[in-house]
């Protein structure tokens, strides 16, 4: 999981945050370590890093990169085969040397923050899982923070309860840990994983980590599902209200994940898409009318992105095909939206084709269908949305939370 930003743009506040909410026992936090030092930890226990989610922290500059590029190409190993070797030369007591193996077992996960500018390889991005911090929303930052300026008003106090509330989450992970050490999750709605990611550059790779999220929400909602007996063994199944909330979850990366595009590139995309008329409209530019300058968005943007950032982006979204090079304006090169989209998929949750049933009954039988078309689609659900009992901050309710919300997560697939 790498979260990826701008100097200053809140990731380490939103690992930070995700880290909290997680026991502390599953969570190895390491700041340039070596090879040996990573070693190291196989002479106590070649099971340190099994489980574990592995924090190398801020890594925002290319001396961090290089500095740990070792470590990073053992841990993906590591993630990849569950195991590494490094013999060790040790003293035999005799006065001469024999060789031992250091070990270590398991698969981790690896985990840090870092800026656009790094060049990240194929074989990162396809482990990976990138989210970045939202840039379009300065003034809601300012609202919050105004408010929570009065100490122990009823802003503050409503945040201080809820951040003492969120202390249970740990508590409330290892107890479900427990529980799912004898029950098994199945998702009779896989085909929807395997359509979202059917033009993902990296579907093989991908398949995994998203049906472990879709996974995950039905493990979180476990108290809403009933468990069944196969053979002995204990089941509970995904239902149509995990899928909803996944599908919601991941709205805004539909594109990044299809196109192997950096979410942020996506969020350019979009910025150009949803303002390039009214910037037509507004700007004394004739250039405009033939298509936009990585200088003119950098002047336009409503991103906060840097000039490097902006640079990166609009190169990437051309090579993918999502921009194309109109003309040149001195040394600039002149982009256009091209027709290039990536196809929005149709999820109809109420209408299942009858294939998926007939690979059902084949493999698991009758009762799992049956319980499928007595599943409910509920209108509206969404992972974004507020419980009834929870007491939405009034940050959150002005119109321009609003106009945000709509414009980030209610765009169709």
């Amino acid at each position: 999981m790498i979260c990826l930003g701008e100097a200053s743009s809140g990731k380490s506040h939103i690992q930070e945050t995700a880290l909290r909410l997680i026991p502390e026992k599953f969570i190895v936090n390491e700041k340039k370590i070596t090879e040996a030092a990573l070693f190291n930890r196989a002479k106590t226990d070649k099971y340190f890093y099994d489980g574990k989610i592995v924090n190398y922290g801020d890594m925002g500059g290319i001396n961090d990169h290089d500095f740990m590029e070792e470590s990073k190409n053992l841990m993906k190993e590591l993630q990849s085969d569950g195991f590494l070797n490094k013999p060790l030369s040790i003293p035999d007591g005799e006065g001469g040397w024999e060789v031992r193996d250091l070990k270590l077992m398991g698969r981790p996960c690896l985990t840090y923050t870092t800026v656009p500018n790094h060049n990240f390889d194929e074989q990162e991005m396809s482990r990976s899982i990138f989210i970045t911090p939202r840039m379009d929303n300065k003034e809601i930052f300012n609202h919050r923070n105004r408010l929570l300026e009065f100490k122990h008003g009823k802003s503050y106090n409503t945040l201080k309860k809820y951040e003492k509330d969120a202390e249970l989450v740990p508590c409330m992970l290892l107890h479900l840990k427990k529980i799912f050490e004898d029950i098994v999750i199945i998702n009779p709605y896989v085909y929807f994983v395997i359509n979202f990611l059917k033009d993902s550059a990296f579907y093989k790779m991908d398949f995994d980590k998203f049906n472990g999220i879709l996974k995950t929400i039905t493990a979180l909602n476990y108290y809403n599902h009933e468990v069944h007996d196969i053979n002995g063994k204990r089941v509970i199944l995904t239902n149509i209200a995990d899928v909803q909330q996944f599908m919601s979850l991941l709205k805004p990366y539909k594109e990044s994940i299809s196109a192997n595009l950096a979410p942020k590139a996506v969020e350019v995309l979009n910025d150009i898409r949803n303002n390039i008329d009214e910037w037509r409209m507004n700007n004394d530019r004739e250039l405009l009318d033939t298509g936009i300058t990585t200088n003119q968005y950098f002047a336009l943007q409503n991103l906060g992105l840097s000039k490097d950032s902006v640079k990166k982006y609009m190169y990437q979204l051309a090579n993918q095909g999502f921009l194309e090079k109109t003309s040149r304006f001195g040394n600039s090169n002149v982009y256009d939206l091209a027709k290039s989209e990536v196809t929005y998929i149709n999820y109809d949750l109420k209408h299942i084709d009858e294939s998926v049933y007939d690979d059902i009954r084949h493999e698991i039988g009758e009762w799992v269908v049956d319980i499928m078309k007595e599943d409910k689609f509920v209108e509206g659900l969404s992972i974004m949305n507020f419980d009834s009992e929870v007491e939405k901050p009034s940050w959150a309710k002005t119109k321009k939370t609003k106009k945000t919300f709509r414009k980030v997560f209610e765009k169709p697939l």
